[in-house]
């Protein structure tokens, strides 16, 4: 009696199938949440904060080597609902932003304090902070600029 053999693509074939199948069933209930989530932000486009920079880059100029410089960039609220700050992040240990904690009404103004430590930092720099907020975009890139030169 013969038993029968199962050849390298046809055991990759009954592997494949079971997984091809929940893929196809699970990302279907992942396109019908997505839709659902861009109906409700078309719904509630009604009521959005608009997060509005006085100005997005600050150029501190020459700074010595160990100065430690701060500068507040202002955000209204230009939209109509509350605009929150949920985050600040930068790419450098040496500069550091600090937010406004409390929701911003529509028609107030907020502040994004960033202070930069230029120990052991030398020449003309540029430096990133990504702000996170409530409103579309989500994302806002403050920048500074700066030289650090010896004393």
């Amino acid at each position: 009696m013969r038993t029968p053999q199962f050849s390298k693509f046809n055991l990759l074939i009954l592997l494949m199938v079971p997984a091809i199948s929940f893929i196809i069933s699970c990302r279907g209930g992942t396109l019908n949440q997505m839709d659902e989530t861009k109906q409700t932000q078309v719904d509630d486009s009604r009521g959005m904060p608009i997060a509005t920079f006085e100005k997005t880059v600050h150029d501190f100029g020459k700074v010595f080597s160990g100065e430690v410089v701060t500068y507040a960039f202002k955000v209204a609220n230009t939209g109509n609902a509350p605009l929150i700050i949920l985050d600040t992040h930068s790419g450098c240990i040496c500069t550091v932003g600090d937010f406004t904690r409390e929701p911003i009404p529509p028609g107030e103004e907020g502040r994004i304090r960033v202070k930069f430590n230029s120990a052991g930092r030398r020449g003309f720099l540029t430096e990133s902070v990504r702000v996170i907020t409530n409103a579309e975009p989500q994302e806002q890139i403050l920048q500074i600029r700066v030289e650090v030169i010896e004393q």
